[in-house]
């Protein structure tokens, strides 16, 4: 399997998600205007890219790569939201 990277945008913010070559997927660059934030618009982001990983009928692990900005989340609400979408931490 070749890499390959998608882009989820709408007007609240994006996302970027890539297929790796060693059956996983990456979801990566995730961002939200800030006059959206705390509006359920970051997990619907996460949720779309999901959703069309599995889509593509392969059986990889999904793992989310996330480095907060200093303008922006703080590194424990980050990791808050990601246990709240069910996600495990590693």
């Amino acid at each position: 399997m070749e890499e390959n990277e998608n882009f989820i945008h709408n007007k609240y913010g994006y996302c970027f998600y890539s297929i790796e070559a060693n059956d996983t997927a990456l979801i990566y660059n995730l961002y939200v205007e800030p006059e959206y934030r705390q509006k359920g618009h970051a997990k619907n982001l996460i949720r779309l890219a999901i959703r069309e990983i599995r889509a593509t009928g392969y059986n990889i692990e999904i793992q989310i790569e996330a480095r907060p900005r200093e303008d922006s989340i703080s590194i424990e609400n980050l990791v808050a939201f990601y246990k709240k979408l069910g996600l495990k931490i590693l």
